[in-house]
C-alpha cells in the first residue's frame, strides 16, 4: 500500500531535482572532459612543433658554426693572398728601381755616346748634316709647253756648302684639271683646248750645277694644278710636294672656255680656298660667289651708306680663311666668307686711311695694299685694318702715280702698280723703291691700264680704253695682247680685274 504524503512528494521532487543536477554535472564533466583532451592534443602539437623547431634551431646552429668556419678560413685565405700580394708589390718595386737604374744607365750611356758623335761630327766638320733651300720660278707656277726650273741649295749645319755627294730625284705629276661644264650661267664656247690632250708629263731632270746645288728643270704639257715632288736619298725634303699651278702659254689665249652672265657692272674679282669665284658687282651694290663651273651660289651687299652696305664696289680680294676684302666708295671692308662684316675704314679724305674712290685690293706678306685712286697713292694697312704706311704721290716721275687702278706682286715681293692716268705699268719693292716701268710705248703700249695678274713669268694686263688683255714677261717686255671692243665671244667693252684659278684658267 502506498502512502502518499506531502513529504513524500517533496522528497521525491527533490531526489528528481538532485538527479537531474547529477546529471547536469555529468554533462559538464564529460564536456570538460573533451575539453581537457583538446587541450592536451593541442599541448602534444605545440610539443611536437616546438620539437621541430628546437631541431630547426640545433641546425641552423650547425649552419652557423660551419658558416663561422668558412669565413675563418675566408679570412686566412684573404691573409694569405694579402701577404702574396704584399711580396709581389715588394718584388715588383724592386725590379722597378732595377729598370729604372737600368734605363738611367742607359741614358747615361746614350748621353756619353752622343757626346762621343757630337764631338766626332765636330772634328769631321760635321760633313754629314745638311739643309735643303729650295727656289726659283717653278717652285709655285709654270706655263704649258715651256721649260722652267728649281734650285735645291745644300748646306751644313754651319751655312757652308755641302760637298758630299747625293742623290737628288724630282717627279711633276697632274693632281686636277678642270673641264668646263655646261650650266646655265656658265656656257663653253670652245670644247677643247689645244694644249688640253692628254699627254704623259715630261722628264724632270736634275743637274748638279755645283756640289752644292741642284737644278731641277721640267716642261709641264698640261694646264692644271701639279705637284712637284723633290727627294733627297729617298726622302722628301721639306715643304716637298709642292704645289704647282700650270697656266697655258699666253699666245694661246683668246678663245673663251666658258661666259659668266647676268652681273651688273662687274668690275673685281678674286678666289677663295674652295675655289669659289667672287666678283664685285659695281653696278648691282653687291657681291656674287660663283662656283668653279660658274654657278651662282649667293650674294652679299647692298646700296646704302652704313657700315655693312655698300657703293659701287670694286677691288677684292681674300686671305688665308676666306675673309674677303672690298673697296667701295671712299672705304674698306672686311666680311667674312658669309658675308658678315667684320670691320669698315675710311670717309672721302685724303689723310692716312681716308680714300678717294679706291680701286685694286691685294694682298701681300700680311698686309692689304689698297689702290687710293684720286689719291694718286697706295695705302698699306694690316690684315686688321690698321694703317701702316703710304706709298707714293701724283706725278709722272720714278715712285710717283697718276690714278692707280691695281697692284699685284711677283714671286719675288715687288709691286706692280697699273697707272691710268700715266699708261703704265710701274714696277717697285715693298718699300716704294723704284725698279722699272713698261707699256709706255711700242708694241703693247697701254692706253688704260685698269687689271694686273702675275702668273709664272708673264705680267697680264687689262687696258680699260684699249677694250683687250695686254701679256708682258715680267721684265716688260711685250710678249701677246688678244681681245677687242665688242660683244661677242672674245670681245671686250671695258675690261677691269683679272686673275686665275688652280685650273690654270684666266678670269
Amino acid at each position: 500500500m502506498l502512502i502518499s504524503s506531502p513529504v513524500c512528494r517533496l522528497k521525491t521532487r527533490e531526489i528528481a531535482a538532485a538527479q537531474q543536477r547529477l546529471r547536469r554535472n555529468e554533462e559538464h564533466m564529460q564536456a570538460t572532459e573533451r575539453e581537457m583532451q583538446t587541450l592536451r592534443q593541442e599541448l602534444t602539437r605545440k610539443e611536437t612543433e616546438v620539437t621541430r623547431n628546437k631541431a630547426e634551431l640545433t641546425r641552423k646552429e650547425v649552419d652557423l658554426a660551419e658558416t663561422r668556419q668558412q669565413f675563418i678560413q675566408k679570412d686566412a685565405e684573404v691573409a694569405r693572398k694579402e701577404a702574396e700580394v704584399t711580396r709581389a708589390e715588394e718584388t715588383i718595386r724592386r725590379e722597378q728601381q732595377q729598370i729604372q737604374e737600368m734605363r738611367q744607365r742607359e741614358t747615361e750611356l746614350v748621353q756619353a755616346k752622343d757626346r762621343e758623335i757630337a764631338l766626332l761630327q765636330q772634328q769631321l766638320g760635321e760633313k754629314h748634316s745638311y739643309t735643303c733651300q729650295v727656289s726659283g720660278p717653278g717652285l709655285t707656277s709654270a706655263t704649258v709647253n715651256q721649260p722652267t726650273h728649281v734650285l735645291v741649295q745644300l748646306t751644313d749645319s754651319s751655312g757652308r756648302p755641302y760637298s758630299l755627294p747625293l742623290n737628288v730625284t724630282a717627279q711633276l705629276e697632274l693632281v686636277s684639271k678642270a673641264t668646263p661644264t655646261n650650266t646655265p650661267e656658265a656656257t663653253p664656247t670652245r670644247s677643247r683646248w689645244p694644249w688640253s690632250k692628254k699627254q704623259p708629263e715630261k722628264q724632270v731632270l736634275v743637274a748638279m750645277t755645283s756640289p752644292s746645288q741642284y737644278e731641277v728643270s721640267y716642261t709641264p704639257v698640261s694646264r692644271g694644278q701639279h705637284k712637284l715632288h723633290v727627294q733627297v736619298n729617298d726622302r722628301e725634303i721639306n715643304g716637298s710636294p709642292f704645289t704647282v699651278t700650270v697656266y697655258p702659254d699666253p699666245r694661246q689665249l683668246g678663245h673663251p672656255v666658258r661666259t659668266v652672265t647676268g652681273l651688273v657692272k662687274p668690275y673685281g674679282i678674286a678666289f677663295n680656298s674652295h675655289q669659289e669665284m667672287i666678283v664685285s658687282e659695281c653696278g648691282g651694290h653687291r657681291l656674287s660667289i660663283f662656283d668653279i663651273r660658274g654657278q651662282k651660289i649667293r650674294t652679299f651687299g647692298s646700296r646704302g651708306d652704313s657700315p655693312d652696305q655698300m657703293k659701287y664696289p670694286t677691288g677684292i680680294a681674300t686671305d688665308d680663311t676666306d675673309n674677303i676684302y672690298v673697296s667701295s666708295e671712299h672705304k674698306l671692308q672686311k666680311f667674312t666668307s658669309r658675308g658678315e662684316l667684320i670691320k669698315c675704314i675710311g670717309r672721302r679724305g685724303s689723310k692716312e686711311g681716308e680714300f678717294n674712290d679706291p680701286r685694286g685690293v691685294t694682298l701681300y706678306d700680311n698686309q692689304v695694299y689698297v689702290c687710293d685712286h684720286y689719291n694718286h697713292r697706295i695705302q698699306v694697312f694690316d690684315l686688321d685694318l690698321n694703317f701702316v704706311r703710304s706709298i707714293g704721290s701724283r706725278g709722272k716721275g720714278r715712285g710717283e702715280f697718276d690714278a692707280p687702278y691695281d697692284v699685284k706682286f711677283d714671286t719675288a715681293g715687288n709691286m706692280y702698280v697699273a697707272e691710268f692716268g700715266n699708261g703704265r705699268v710701274q714696277v717697285m719693292d715693298t718699300s716704294g723703291q723704284f725698279i722699272r716701268v713698261f707699256g709706255q710705248e711700242g708694241e703693247g703700249k697701254l692706253r688704260g691700264p685698269s687689271g694686273l695678274h702675275i702668273v709664272d713669268k708673264y705680267v697680264y694686263v687689262s687696258d680699260y680704253i684699249g677694250d683687250c688683255i695686254v701679256v708682258y714677261e715680267i721684265s716688260g717686255q711685250f710678249v701677246t695682247s688678244f681681245g677687242r671692243r665688242g660683244q661677242k665671244e672674245g670681245e671686250f667693252n671695258g675690261p677691269r680685274c683679272i686673275t686665275s684659278c688652280v685650273d690654270g684658267f684666266i678670269h
